[in-house]
């Protein structure tokens, strides 16, 4: 039997308005659909719901709404980390931490936000130079960064600001390539964020692997020397500012994931949930009826 008291939750919130089309592994629900979505955090409420008990006796160290931009659900936020701590112990500490787009950063949004005890915002910016912006970030509008930033976000006493950036764009020549990338790197050095994904690009208009090795090496020198450490492949962090959620995943820590194609990890195996989003919608309390395979983790799914 696992370690009940180290255990992290997950809950996949497909959605994106207009995901990118550079990210192959990136398979989110297009469009907007306020009916659609709403129906789905339902469903995922009702999941968990069913699966409580089965589970009471775990204590949950950290908490992700990922899977897409979970911060387009708004007030279903709020919802669903209430079903989470009535449903299970969430203990005091515990981080809950949202994929988020620039343009859910909003008053409105926020009190829901609050009132989900979101403790760090991981912006899906792209980059932080405006050229580079457009071309990887289909949704927001990089006018918008400062204002989130600097009013909205820090207005809430929030410093727990986290990033993501893609890295391997190519520009018209090989030195605006790797300086367009230093640039938004320095951005980051020079920002309030705490924490720092980096995502490698495999769209068209890719950089060599030459300039993708000039990039990282760039990077993470400039990370360092801003007092970011490099804790797991490619995901760095200021010091206290570790993501527990990533830590513990990569470190093969019990999980249990609600939603969508979501996998929980438990006693050995590893479920997985139907990626088909009729059958989640209509079935989602039963889960027999959403689980799509079981085996002995260590084997893909």
């Amino acid at each position: 039997m696992d370690d009940t008291s180290q255990t992290v939750l997950r809950v996949n919130i497909p959605f994106c308005v207009n995901p990118c089309d550079w990210q192959p592994q990136c398979a989110v629900i297009p469009g907007w659909n306020s009916r659609r979505q709403h129906a789905y955090m339902q469903a995922v409420i009702a999941e968990i719901s069913s699966n409580a008990q089965e589970f009471s006796d775990v204590q949950i160290m950290a908490v992700r709404l990922d899977g897409g931009l979970a911060s387009c659900v708004g007030e279903d936020i709020a919802n669903v980390m209430k079903c989470i701590r009535q449903s299970f112990t969430v203990i005091d500490a515990a981080p809950v931490t949202m994929r988020t787009g620039l343009g859910n950063i909003s008053g409105a949004n926020m009190t829901w936000f609050k009132r989900a005890g979101i403790t760090r915002y991981d912006l899906e910016m792209m980059s932080l130079t405006e050229h580079d912006f457009y071309l990887l970030n289909k949704n927001d509008s990089i006018k918008d960064y400062q204002v989130a930033i600097d009013y909205i976000l820090r207005s809430y006493a929030n410093e727990n600001l986290g990033l993501y950036l893609a890295w391997g764009l190519a520009a018209k020549s090989a030195a605006r390539t790797v300086q367009n990338f230093r640039n938004s790197v320095l951005a980051v050095v020079r920002s309030h964020a705490v924490h720092l994904v980096l995502l490698p690009y495999a769209g068209g208009s890719g950089a060599t692997d030459e300039q993708r090795m000039i990039m990282l090496s760039q990077a993470r020198e400039l990370l360092t020397e801003g007092d970011f450490n490099e804790y797991l492949p490619l995901h760095f962090a200021r010091p206290g500012h570790e993501d527990r959620y990533f830590k513990a995943h990569f470190a093969g820590v019990r999980e249990l994931a609600f939603g969508l194609a979501a996998q929980t990890r438990v006693d050995g195996a590893i479920s997985a949930n139907t990626s088909d989003f009729g059958r989640y919608l209509s079935n989602s309390s039963d889960y027999s009826r959403i689980t799509v395979d079981i085996r002995p983790i260590g084997l893909a799914l």
